[in-house]
């Protein structure tokens, strides 16, 4: 059926009673159901059952049976570039007749719109069309710009703080970044670094995050892989747990807040994929949140090769049975937090409170469920770019704005206080903002963090034995992933080639018997008009091309080498420079708490001083507060043998003066 056809219901059987609508009784109750845009659709109607119908339409006349209310959906007229966008009804075969002319009154924008329950969304680009929550029959709800209709991750808010031209100076700036990634990941790191710590636009950011962690790579390695993963049978005992695990995914957001709808099903593809692709790890339940989250941004397949690059380069050993990895980890963290706040260090260790029990669930999902959608968003960007340090850090003020002063300890004398609290942790310290920057100020570098590793590393082999994974898989951001790609695809030396050619091979033996050799006229008189020769090198394929053929010189120049050199060796003391000054760093964080322990020494002592002075008092009180009762008692009691006759003569005159 033609866009713009008219289309009317099949007659339906009159009621007892009733009497039979003509075409102008059809086309009056047509004008009164219609309102709005579809005010010019009645029009229409009723034109086009005055009009004669045109050949192949039917016999011409007035409808004599009962007729049906008809509608007429018009469709602009297409362009070259555009596809048709009108719509036809789908109650089934109708009247054609010819298209119609007035435009459509009710645009692309706003059907869309009205579909997704929320024009401001729409406006705001950020309202996912066609959501579960409209196919599947619910309520249409208003969503926020991150397609959250509600819960605690629920913003509220529409508006964006950055403005719209400095959105605009970021995106092209990273489109630029993207034209010559390799360049700016070696040479232009911190630059790359800075802007991660500011913030990815949103729409870059699913394909900044495929670059920062390289899987756009592995994806482009392994075409067609996934839907090999997809199309094999799963292990039965993980799928089980799949499908069960489904429904508590983020179930206030439009993309998995049906059950069935194509956000589950998408996340169910990609999990049941990676249970086939590391089958020795199977399936974590702390998966499927990071899973989503990617699938948030991006399809199925660069989900699922983005999830294998976090599950083996950033966090190897989170997600394998055991959890060694995360608990090896918290030890870390631990040691890490007496640098940070030593009183929530002291607290948390006279609580007896072992870090697993709070940070498992920050670290293996990566604060999704933890921090507002935002504050996640934003430690992701950091996260891809500098690996598992972000994670750290994030965990660390979290905890040192929760626990980190004497006024918040007094609210959390046990352990089920501090628990309570830790679940619970201060808004203001979870905000965008303020998270990012305490986060970024923070003095915990990588080379800290593998020390820690190393020393807590050497205590678990001491106590619990050797270790199931190996700690050294860990890369810390996309610059360590991408220098060692570069370490597995070394380029091809330019000696390799040359010297195994068999011609030259000749040429030099010759040259060391000592045998004179011709000159070159007379050689290619004596060869006489032969084809050009083929020279292959040995070991290479001979459809390869020949290394003498080309003409450019091989290898770089002695001045390109020269300046590669001084790059190196520039690279060499900034990175020596880099380090002195990060020791001398460490050496004033050591001083620093050095003195804050000797401070707090000498505090712990005045105060027992004190409260040794105080006893001191007390006792000096006591023992002057017994002198003075015992004085009391010696002047209230019997008179002694010296003085009793004058206290007798005495109390008898004062009787005798009485009476």
């Amino acid at each position: 059926m033609a866009p713009g056809a008219l289309t009317a219901k099949p007659p339906l059987a009159p009621k007892p009673g009733t009497t039979v609508a003509s075409g102008v009784t059809a086309r009056s109750a047509a004008g009164q159901m219609t309102s709005g845009h579809g005010a010019a659709t009645s029009a229409s109607a009723g034109q086009a059952l005055e009009d004669p119908p045109g050949p192949g339409t039917g016999p011409p006349g007035t409808c004599e049976a009962p007729v049906a209310v008809v509608m007429v959906t018009p469709a602009p007229e297409p362009s070259e570039n555009s596809q048709d966008l009108g719509s036809t009804s789908s109650l089934g075969p109708g009247i054609s007749g010819p298209r119609g002319q007035a435009p459509d009154t009710l645009s692309y924008l706003d059907s869309v719109s009205l579909m997704s329950g929320t024009l401001e969304s729409l406006a705001d680009d950020v309202s996912s069309m066609g959501s579960d929550s409209e196919i599947n029959g619910l309520a249409l709800r208003k969503t926020d710009k991150y397609g959250f209709l509600g819960g605690s991750q629920y913003s509220g808010s529409l508006e964006s703080s950055i403005p719209v031209d400095v959105a605009r100076q970021r995106e092209l700036k990273w489109l630029e970044m993207f034209t010559n990634w390799d360049k700016w990941l070696s040479r232009r790191f911190q630059k790359v670094k800075l802007r991660c710590r500011k913030g990815i636009p949103s729409s870059l950011r699913a394909k900044a995050w495929q670059y920062l962690s390289n899987s756009k790579e592995l994806l482009e390695q392994n075409p067609g892989k996934f839907e090999e993963l997809e199309r094999a049978p799963g292990d039965p005992k993980w799928l089980d747990v799949i499908e069960k695990d489904l429904h508590r995914q983020f179930p206030f957001h439009e993309m998995f807040a049906a059950r069935g709808g194509h956000g589950q099903q998408d996340l169910y593809r990609i999990l049941k994929a990676y249970t086939i692709y590391r089958p020795d790890e199977g399936y974590c339940q702390a998966q499927a949140p990071v899973a989503a989250v990617l699938l948030m941004h991006m399809p199925a397949e660069q989900a699922f090769w983005c999830l294998v690059q976090i599950c083996d380069k950033y966090l190897p050993g989170y997600y394998s049975a055991g959890l060694e990895a995360i608990q090896l980890d918290g030890e870390i963290f631990f040691a890490l937090l007496r640098r940070a706040s030593p009183l929530a260090h002291r607290h948390l260790r006279r609580q007896r409170i072992d870090p697993v029990l709070y940070m498992t669930e920050w670290f293996m999902c990566i604060f999704a469920r933890t921090l507002p959608w935002a504050s996640v968003l934003r430690v992701w960007d950091m996260f891809f770019c500098e690996g598992v340090k972000i994670i750290f850090r994030v965990a660390l003020v979290l905890l040192r704005h929760t626990l980190g002063s004497v006024e918040k300890l007094r609210s959390c004398q046990g352990m089920y206080e501090t628990m309570e609290q830790l679940r619970n942790l201060p808004q203001q310290c979870m905000q965008e903002d303020f998270l990012v920057h305490e986060v970024t100020n923070l003095p915990v570098t990588e080379a800290l963090i593998e020390r820690e590793n190393a020393a807590q590393l050497k205590k678990w082999r001491e106590t619990r034995g050797e270790l199931q994974y190996r700690p050294s898989r860990r890369l810390h951001g996309s610059r360590a992933i991408h220098e060692e790609r570069r370490r597995q695809q070394p380029p091809l030396g330019p000696s390799s080639s040359l010297l195994s050619l068999p011609g030259l091979k000749t040429r030099g033996s010759r040259a060391a018997g000592g045998a004179p050799s011709p000159p070159p006229l007379a050689r290619r008189a004596s060869a006489g008009p032969a084809p050009g020769p083929v020279v292959t090198a040995e070991g290479l394929h001979p459809s390869l091309p020949s290394p003498t053929g080309n003409s450019t010189p091989l290898g770089p120049s002695k001045e390109a080498r020269r300046q590669e050199k001084e790059r190196q060796k520039q690279e060499k003391e900034r990175e020596k420079e880099r380090q002195k000054q990060e020791k001398e760093r460490e050496k004033e964080r050591q001083k620093q708490e050095k003195e804050r322990e000797r401070q707090e020494k000498e505090r712990e002592k005045q105060e027992k001083e004190q409260q040794k002075q105080e006893k001191e008092r007390q006792k000096q009180e006591k023992k002057a507060q017994g002198r003075k009762l015992s004085l009391r008692r010696k002047a209230d009691g019997p008179p002694g043998p010296h003085d009793g006759g004058d206290r007798s003569s005495a109390a008898e005159a004062r009787q005798d003066a009485y009476f």
